[in-house]
């Protein structure tokens, strides 16, 4: 059975016992152990703490200046396609926008030109130190530690801090950061697309005019002004010849029909007729002088003597040879041409005058319109080409003005931005800090902490590395034993 004194060890005796595993404790041997281990700890404590709190109070104090930046929607960020229209104006979020400002602000270039402007020295302080451009070096890098960038969700401010052991020096950096910014964020955002723009356009109008030199040699070819006017032209020529064509060819009919009947009409009518006939009148003049002799005989005789029946009987005579008709005849005839017959004549030679002209204007307005068909075929045939050189034609020169006019545009816009219509403004400038800050109070409590907590670990260290049984209950525990009794250990 194990005795322990009261010092907490045990008697010599048991002391030269050894075994092979290690004591095993409870919550109030840990206790009582690490209290027994309270000196060390308190060593290591306060060893840790001095360093730190030598290391807190070595620390410099520091100001920070602070700034402001209102970032605005700005053409830079609009999208204008190279060619086309396709999402032509589409615009980002503000965040966006914001998050490629905060960007441009953290790069190591602008940090560059900086600390060229300050110089190393302004930036690092005392500390600066080693070869130029390992000052130059350091300087950025320090630039780059002590710049602070703030932006929140859906807003366009940025809220720039930077820190530097002079106030002074904090508010110039932090100003010139932000005036080299604006300076800067013009090249980021250079008008590269103008010359592009200018080149495209060149290389447009070369096409162009290796196009209008192939339209003209084109219609040169094939003996065209204007493709349009000439085929309008054709067409309408040959509509209209077409329409007299047909005219003529009735008014040709038309003669014809005539002609035949004027012929026909003339085998009727004779072409001479008779101009004057002499009539024989003998026995109406016999007639006449023997009643007149009839009538002097009255006056002398009565109607029945025998001078007057002789001449009643010679009346009688005539008269009746004149009731047969056989009295008078043609003495003398004179024949003439037919006026009748001539004015048909006339009519007929002016018609088949009529038809004949008809016949070869008829001619003449059918090889016409030969030809114009002939032209229009030709002009159908090459409709395909001459659209395709006008087509390229039109492309091209729409493009040519989309191009001029975004070269302009793009210009003028540049020509904005260099005169100072900027989309960042700058809501307050920075200002020399009054109040300094330093991490002396969280180094402190850092230094407190870490301190304790590595004593209490070199506490348990040596609680868990001892080999000792100080309590009853760590013995019992370890050795699967029942202690009976404690007594006092006696000293060596």
């Amino acid at each position: 059975m194990p005795m322990q004194g009261q010092s907490g060890g045990y008697g010599a005796g048991q002391a030269r016992l050894t075994w092979s595993s290690r004591p095993r404790h409870g919550w109030d041997d840990m206790i009582t152990l690490l209290w027994r281990e309270r000196l060390m700890m308190l060593i290591v404590f306060l060893v840790l703490f001095g360093i730190g709190v030598f290391a807190a109070f070595s620390l410099p104090k520091t100001y920070t200046a602070h700034s402001s930046l209102l970032v605005q929607m700005s053409q830079e960020y609009v999208y204008e396609p190279r060619a086309g229209d396709a999402a032509r104006g589409a615009i980002p979020e503000v965040t966006d926008v914001v998050q490629a400002e905060a960007a441009i602000l953290a790069s190591a270039a602008l940090h560059q030109r900086v600390v060229e402007v300050m110089g190393p020295g302004t930036i690092l302080g005392p500390r600066a130190h080693g070869t130029p451009a390992e000052q130059q070096t350091a300087a950025v890098i320090a630039l780059g530690r002590s710049l602070e960038i703030g932006t929140a969700p859906d807003t366009g401010v940025i809220q720039l801090a930077y820190k530097s052991e002079d106030s002074q020096a904090a508010a110039a950096i932090l100003n010139q950061i932000i005036q080299t910014y604006q300076a800067y964020r013009r090249e980021v955002f250079r008008d590269t697309t103008t010359p592009l723009l200018a080149e495209q356009r060149d290389a447009i109008e070369r096409q162009q005019n290796d196009t209008d030199r192939a339209y003209e040699q084109f219609l040169n070819e094939n003996d065209i002004g204007d493709f349009a006017t000439e085929r309008q032209a054709v067409a309408a020529s040959y509509q209209t010849t077409y329409n007299e064509l047909l005219s003529v060819e009735a008014q040709l009919r038309q003669a014809e029909g005539r002609l035949a009947a004027l012929r026909a009409e003339m085998t009727s009518i004779p072409a001479e007729i008779t101009l004057q006939q002499d009539l024989n009148l003998s026995v109406q003049s016999q007639i006449v002088e023997l009643r007149a002799d009839r009538e002097e005989l009255l006056g002398r005789y009565q109607p029945d003597a025998p001078p007057v029946r002789d001449i009643d009987a010679q009346l009688s005579q005539l008269e009746a040879l004149a009731r047969s008709g056989n009295a008078s005849g043609v003495r003398d005839q004179r024949l003439g041409p037919n006026p009748v017959w001539q004015d048909l004549e006339m009519d007929r030679v002016r018609a088949q005058a009529e038809r004949d002209s008809l016949a070869a204007r008829r001619a003449v307005l059918a090889a016409q319109v030969d030809s114009l068909a002939e032209r229009q075929g030709q002009l159908v045939a090459l409709e395909s080409r001459n659209g395709a050189l006008n087509a390229e034609r039109e492309v091209l020169s729409t493009a040519y003005r989309d191009f001029t006019a975004r070269q302009v545009q793009s210009s003028a816009s540049a020509d904005l931005a260099r005169g100072g219509a900027d989309s960042v403004r700058v809501i307050a400038a920075a200002t020399p800090p009054d109040r300094a800050s330093s991490l002396r109070k969280p180094l402190l409590a850092l230094a407190f902490l870490f301190a304790g907590f590595t004593a209490l670990c070199f506490g348990l260290m040596r609680v868990f590395l001892g080999r000792r049984f100080v309590t009853a209950g760590s013995a019992s525990r370890t050795l699967d034993l029942p202690v009976l009794a404690v007594t006092p250990a006696k000293g060596r």
